[in-house]
C-alpha cells in the first residue's frame, strides 16, 4: 500500500513539473491617468495599426513605450512623470504624424491589490494541500502498521 501512495505522489510530483516556473505571474486592476491621441491623414481617414513610439521629457532618444494605434487610430500611454511627452505615428509608407503633448496632471495613481494572486501562489496551495493529506495518510498506515507488528 506504501509502493502504491509513493508512486501516486510521484505522479503528482512529475506531472506538476509545467507549473515550476522561474517567476511567479499576476495582475492588478489599476486606476490610472491615461493619455490618449487619435491619429488621422489629411483626408479624415484613421490611421489604423500603424507604428507608435512614445518618448518621454526625460529621454528623447530611446523610446518610452512603443506599440501600434488601435483600429481607430488611437493610442494612449500612462506618463510617468510632468513635461512633454511626444508621440511619433507612421505608417512605414512615408506618412509620418508627430504629436508634442504637455502632462501637467497629478500622477498619482491609485493600485487596487484585491486581484493580486498569481497563478503559482494557486499551485503551490493546491501542491501543499495535496501533500499535506498525503502525509497524513502517510503516518495514519505508519501507525496502524506497527500495531499490527507489535
Amino acid at each position: 500500500m506504501l509502493k502504491k501512495i509513493s508512486a501516486l505522489i510521484a505522479l503528482i510530483i512529475f506531472s506538476l513539473n509545467n507549473f515550476a516556473y522561474a517567476h511567479g505571474t499576476g495582475w492588478r486592476e489599476v486606476e490610472l491617468k491615461a493619455a490618449a491621441l487619435e491619429f488621422l491623414y489629411s483626408d479624415g481617414e484613421l490611421m489604423s495599426y500603424c507604428e507608435a513610439k512614445i518618448y518621454s521629457p526625460r529621454d528623447d532618444k530611446i523610446a518610452f513605450q512603443t506599440m501600434r494605434t488601435d483600429e481607430l487610430g488611437r493610442v494612449a500611454f500612462v506618463p510617468d512623470q510632468q513635461g512633454q511627452w511626444r508621440v511619433v505615428v507612421s505608417d512605414n509608407q512615408g506618412h509620418r504624424a508627430e504629436a508634442k503633448i504637455n502632462v501637467t496632471q497629478n500622477l498619482n495613481n491609485n493600485l487596487n491589490n484585491n486581484n493580486l494572486i498569481s497563478q503559482q501562489d494557486i499551485y503551490i496551495r493546491a501542491v501543499l494541500g495535496v501533500s499535506l493529506l498525503f502525509n497524513i495518510a502517510a503516518i495514519i498506515l505508519l501507525r496502524r502498521r506497527k500495531a499490527v507488528n507489535n
